[in-house]
Formats: C-alpha cells, sequence, structure tokens
C-alpha cells in the first residue's frame, strides 16, 4: 500500500508545524492550510487521502468545513482536531461523517498512528469493497453507507480491549463483525471461540463459560478449561446471550467488569 497524502488545517501555526514534522518523519507527504476556505481552493484540483481539521477557527470551523467536504468528496476520511472539552462537538463531528476525532493536547505517535489508520482505510475503499476475514469463503461486502459506517465502527474498535455488544437480527451477521474485529485486532493470532448459549443446557452453562475443579460436581472426574481460560489473550464470542439464565448474565457481568473468574466449584481467581 502506497505512502499517504496528508492534509492539515490549523490556524494555530505552532500545531501545522508539528504535524508537518511528525508526518513528513513517518513518511508522509504533508501539506498544511490556515483556514477551510484554502481546503475547498485546493480541493477542487486534488485530493489527499486524509484531511486534519481543528474544529475552532475563525471564519469557517472544522463542522462546517466538514459538511462541505463530505458533500464533494463523502469517501475522504476527515479526522477533527478538538480540546477535551469539545465534547458535544466531537459527537457532532462523528454524526457528520468523522473518520474520527483527535482531542488536544494530543500524544504525537498517536496521532500518527490515527492519520496512517485513515489512510489504509480510505486506501482500502478504492480497491472493490471485500473485507476478507478468516476462513476464504466468508466475507463481510457492502456499499451502502450504513455498512461503510460498520466498516468504519470495526476500524476504531478493533485497536481497543473493551467489551462490545453487538446488536442485529438473526442471519445479520454479527458473527462476521465479531470475526472482523478479532482479525483486524492485536488478539488476531491468538484464539477466536464462538459459543452459542441458546445451545448449551442451563445446568452446564457455568461450566462451559468458566470450566471447573476436579470432583465440582458428579461426573467431574478432571481440571477443565471453560471457554473464557480458552480463549485467553484472543476474542470470546458469545451469541445469544440473552438466552442466558438471570443468575449466570449476572456473573457473566462480574467477570467482564473486573476481568476475573473461578471455576466452578473453586475459588482461586
Amino acid at each position: 500500500m502506497q505512502r499517504g497524502i496528508v492534509w492539515v488545517v490549523d490556524d494555530d501555526s505552532s500545531i501545522r508545524w508539528v504535524l508537518e514534522r511528525a508526518l513528513a518523519g513517518a513518511g508522509l507527504t504533508c501539506t498544511t492550510f490556515e483556514n477551510g476556505a484554502e481546503v475547498l481552493e485546493a480541493l477542487a484540483s486534488k485530493t489527499p487521502d486524509v484531511l486534519l481539521s481543528d474544529i475552532r477557527m475563525p471564519g469557517m470551523d472544522g463542522l462546517a468545513l466538514l459538511k462541505q467536504i463530505k458533500q464533494r468528496h463523502p469517501m475522504l476520511p476527515v479526522i477533527i482536531m478538538t480540546a477535551h472539552s469539545d465534547l458535544d462537538a466531537a459527537v457532532s463531528a462523528y454524526q457528520q461523517g468523522a473518520f474520527d476525532y483527535l482531542p488536544k493536547p494530543f500524544d504525537i505517535d498517536e496521532a500518527v498512528a490515527l492519520v496512517e489508520r485513515a489512510i489504509s482505510h480510505y486506501q482500502e475503499q478504492q480497491q472493490p469493497r471485500n473485507v476478507q476475514l478468516n476462513g476464504p469463503t466468508t466475507d463481510i461486502i457492502g456499499e451502502a453507507p450504513a455498512m461503510q459506517d460498520v466498516f468504519r465502527i470495526i476500524g476504531r474498535l478493533s485497536r481497543s480491549s473493551i467489551s462490545v455488544l453487538i446488536n442485529g437480527e438473526s442471519g445479520t451477521g454479527k458473527e462476521l463483525v465479531a470475526h472482523a474485529l478479532h482479525r483486524h485486532s492485536p488478539r488476531a493470532k491468538a484464539p477466536f471461540i464462538a459459543l452459542n448459549m441458546a445451545a448449551i443446557p442451563k445446568d452446564l452453562i457455568e461450566s462451559e463459560l468458566f470450566g471447573h475443579e476436579k470432583g465440582a460436581f458428579t461426573g467431574a472426574n478432571t481440571i477443565r478449561q471453560g471457554r473464557f481460560e480458552q480463549a485467553d489473550g484472543g476474542t470470546l464470542f458469545l451469541d445469544e446471550i440473552g438466552d442466558m439464565p438471570l443468575d449466570v448474565q449476572t456473573r457473566l457481568l462480574r467477570v467482564l467488569a473486573d476481568g476475573q473468574f473461578y471455576r466452578v466449584g473453586g475459588y482461586a481467581r
């Protein structure tokens, strides 16, 4: 994949200087602008791979610039730079189609990484929109704006370690999304464990999830690892969690909250 072209617009010359130096150091071609009007004029003849725009600027602010860019170049990723106090503005930026937002003051390495991720996303969009997942025949394919939103969300969440709730009707591809999150995450080389909670008898759910100690119940002749242990370092996908008994849902919530559990019949976490 080719190195990208980045445009930066900010009325603060020090921000422009810092970003230009950092992006150039990462092998990216960077052009800076002082205001949104200059960007729109330049867009008439050429297009970058990603645009970084401050949100608070004299004249045309970042959100107004974002709106015009999305009308003319809907696929161009725009990263909005905003102060920590601009939460409402950050939410508005997402709602208007921003790729992501970069809170100030920012870590320069994180800023460069975000730009590179946006460039990869943009350049991939120039190819047939076919996201290859685990296995040669399992694809997510979609050109509709709603699917592009899904792709963007996958890109953002895949670098995170937080738990993710995937909602959708039966057959809409929730497991495909889970596979995509796993494949594009730092956990990609670790196990992906999928478990349909509706297919497990109620009495066996806790043992299936958390494992059991030897002698925990009749027939428990050996220690057994649960799915959480088997997925250690990777991804555990729990399908149909609404069918789980409420007491197990409560225990699952505690595990997700503190990241610890104990096997059935055990006490060590």
